[in-house]
């Protein structure tokens, strides 16, 4: 916690608990009037006037309702959002998480869909985050995490309760590792926090990630702000000639430390990319006995890994997860198998930027560099660098 916090928090102590227990009452008592029972489709005098028509996205639905109401469906989630002005339907199901606009003091524990907010010039709605200052890559994040604009908060996991409920919290935006910690979720939820968990890596196609700037858009009351700038890009990706990279296999890995290597299944984001930028993933589901469908993270042997990735043209390391490769020599030490890979031999492994995932709003950027990377080009590049030797 920066300086600012820890001194607040130590000079209002006493106060801070008394009010953090009254407002947890309070709040939980508010949502339990706003949620009683029933289903959306029995709210009287409501009733859907258009949905919205994705053009990549899969994991996502936006539905304008009468009287300017909006509900976005994701998977098991529910979200009913209240214009300003306007009241809470009766009836509404407890499953259903209702934001009211206008939404503000938003607690982003997703670091990828802040750029979302970033891309629509609204980071003035984000109060908190649980990502710390030196772990942003953006520099203009950064620098609102370090001069605490942006509050840090600590991990998604263990948040600060006390700061989020004294300080007002609107929305807390979570990625996908809360499913791995529930408990932190009902928490917020018992202390009136909405809460919505961003699902966009699950989508298949890499521009269906980017298109989640829609879901973001319609909670921030900008909806036409989020078509046209969805549009733009969607121009400017359908303009990449990807034939240059045509057929090139490309791997994507990284090693984990005991021992396995990290790979992603064929249907998982980096994947689609690999692919929009016209090569071929290195990794099927018939070899990994796999779903088709599967975007998951997948473990698997260094000798089922050279079996499958010794012929790819090119290697590329995640170094979000542990950092990059300090070297092919450092590399082939370490891993004596990797030194009969065509793309070692042939000195064409690449490490990801340690941020890339922090801007799935760049995917026409991050397709044209690894263009780029499949002819060899000697290039700049923001996402991706060349492994040298020592």
């Amino acid at each position: 916690m920066h300086s600012k916090v820890t001194a607040l928090r130590t000079a209002y102590a006493l106060l801070l608990s008394g009010i953090f227990i009254l407002a947890a009452v309070l709040l939980s008592a508010c949502g339990r009037e706003e949620r009683n029972t029933g289903t959306l489709e029995e709210w009287m005098g409501i009733s859907v006037e258009e949905t919205v028509q994705n053009v990549y996205a899969s994991q996502f639905r936006i539905e304008k309702l009468s009287g300017g109401y909006r509900r976005i469906s994701a998977g098991d989630e529910e979200i009913l959002i209240i214009p300003e002005g306007k009241q809470v339907p009766e009836g509404l199901s407890g499953k259903v998480t209702v934001l009211k606009q206008p939404v503000e003091k938003i607690y982003m524990a997703s670091s990828s869909a802040m750029s979302f907010f970033q891309e629509l010039g609204r980071l003035d709605s984000i109060a908190y985050t649980s990502t710390k200052a030196s772990d942003w890559g953006d520099k203009t994040i950064r620098s609102l995490v370090d001069d605490d604009t942006i509050t840090y908060v600590g991990k998604y996991n263990a948040p600060d309760y006390e700061w989020l409920i004294t300080e007002g919290t609107g929305l807390a935006v979570e990625n996908t590792m809360i499913l791995h910690n529930p408990a932190t979720r009902e928490k917020l939820e018992q202390l009136g926090i909405p809460v919505i968990m961003e699902r966009s890596s699950y989508e298949e196609h890499p521009m269906g990630r980017m298109e989640w700037v829609k879901v973001y858009g319609c909670i921030l009351g900008m909806e036409d702000e989020a078509e046209k700038w969805f549009d733009e890009k969607n121009i400017k990706f359908k303009e990449l000639n990807t034939d240059d990279g045509e057929g090139v296999k490309a791997a994507y890995f990284s090693f984990s430390p005991n021992g396995y290597i990290n790979i992603q299944a064929p249907s998982g984001y980096f994947a689609g990319l690999i692919r929009a930028a016209g090569g071929v993933y290195a990794f099927t589901a018939e070899d990994l006995n796999a779903d088709e469908d599967d975007s998951t993270t997948m473990h698997i042997s260094m000798e089922e890994f050279y079996k499958m990735a010794k012929d790819a043209d090119v290697l590329i390391y995640n170094a979000a997860i542990y950092g990059g490769i300090e070297s092919i020599e450092k590399m082939t030490e370490e891993k004596p198998l990797m030194t009969d890979f065509k793309a070692v031999k042939n000195k064409r492994v690449y490490c990801t930027s340690e941020d890339i995932f922090q801007k799935p709003t760049a995917v026409a950027e991050i397709v044209e560099e690894l263009k780029a990377l499949y002819q060899d080009k000697d290039v700049d590049m923001s996402f991706f660098y060349k492994v040298e030797d020592r």
